[in-house]
């Protein structure tokens, strides 16, 4: 839920009741609910304002170029591949 709504303790703490509503998303491939939530919570920890926009098929392109980029630092660093 606090992926969803980071300031849910305030709310709730302001007599705000509620929770946020859970995203649905019709027929996503395999791994893409996934990245959603982890580039979500990506966004969060980076401080990003941005939040809404994130749609499943932005979030599995990061997801995947991010992917990229890290086996590419893997490979160098290691010398694989």
């Amino acid at each position: 839920a606090l992926a969803l709504e980071p300031n849910l303790p305030k709310l709730w703490q302001a007599g705000k009741s509620g929770a946020p509503a859970f995203p649905k998303f019709n027929n996503p491939p395999e791994g893409g609910i996934t990245a959603w939530y982890t580039m979500r919570l990506t966004a969060l920890g980076e401080d990003r304002e941005n939040l809404e926009s994130l749609d499943l098929d932005g979030a599995i392109a990061t997801y995947e170029a991010r992917d990229h980029e890290r086996t590419q630092l893997w490979q160098r660093h290691f010398g694989a591949g």
